[in-house]
């Protein structure tokens, strides 16, 4: 019984620490971070390299006969621009396809050690408001001021509101909960050894592929539903 109640304990306070991270100096500096701001620099850090190589070799020397690197990223492109169909599809489909890279590899960099970005509410809630901003401002742009008479229906108010407000929950309770389920496994001596490391990896693959599809589906969605 006494055992119990330790293990209970100490798998409370091991919760606890995921839920609420200690925050850490910012590059050595006075000025103390959450963690997941590590993480974001380094995701941030390898988009832009990224795009910087693709840009200097392969987007360059682009062909009308795709070789297997082009066509990778053409399949790609085109896949998420189809998931923005409508008359502002470029910018559209190219915000859904780096959120949902973002989203992805930070959820990802968790198997290399990292905090995942989307265990921090702040940044899921940065993710539904960059998406509630683009439904508003296309809305306004495909309608004018006849989009304010979209407004003047409360129930209209309620929905739009609640849009950031869901997207923002949904991704951080998802996250959060793979991160959450690794450390109930963790914390217990029988389940501590090879478990892990394969709960870990299936639970992390899981939700950075769900979770990207999913907000980047449901942010085509709702910007379309609002140019129409």
């Amino acid at each position: 019984m006494h055992s119990s109640i330790l293990l209970a304990n100490e798998a409370s306070e091991r919760l606890s620490k995921v839920l609420s991270p200690e925050k850490i100096s910012l590059f050595g500096t006075k000025i103390m971070v959450n963690p997941t701001f590590y993480s974001a620099f380094v995701v941030m850090l390898i988009l832009v390299v990224t795009a910087i190589i693709i840009r200097l070799t392969v987007i360059r020397r682009m062909k009308n006969v795709p070789g297997k690197i082009q066509k990778i990223l053409e399949m790609l492109v085109g896949g998420f621009g189809k998931m923005a169909e409508g008359k502002y599809q470029n910018f559209v489909g190219c915000y859904i396809f780096i959120s949902a890279i973002y989203i992805g590899l930070g959820t990802l960099i968790e198997l290399f050690g990292f905090r995942p970005i989307m265990s921090d509410i702040n940044a899921c809630v940065t993710m539904g408001l960059s998406t509630f901003f683009l439904i508003n401002f296309y809305g306004f742009r495909a309608h004018g001021f006849n989009r304010l008479k979209h407004f003047m229906n409360p129930i209209n108010l309620i929905t739009d509101v609640a849009v950031p407000v869901s997207m923002s929950f949904r991704l951080f309770g998802s996250i959060v909960s793979g991160v959450l389920i690794t450390e109930l496994v963790y914390s217990f001596i029988i389940t501590s050894f090879v478990v892990p490391a394969i709960v870990s990896v299936i639970t992390t693959l899981f939700h950075a592929l769900i979770q990207a599809y999913v907000f980047a589906t449901l942010s085509s969605l709702f910007i379309r539903e609002a140019v129409e």
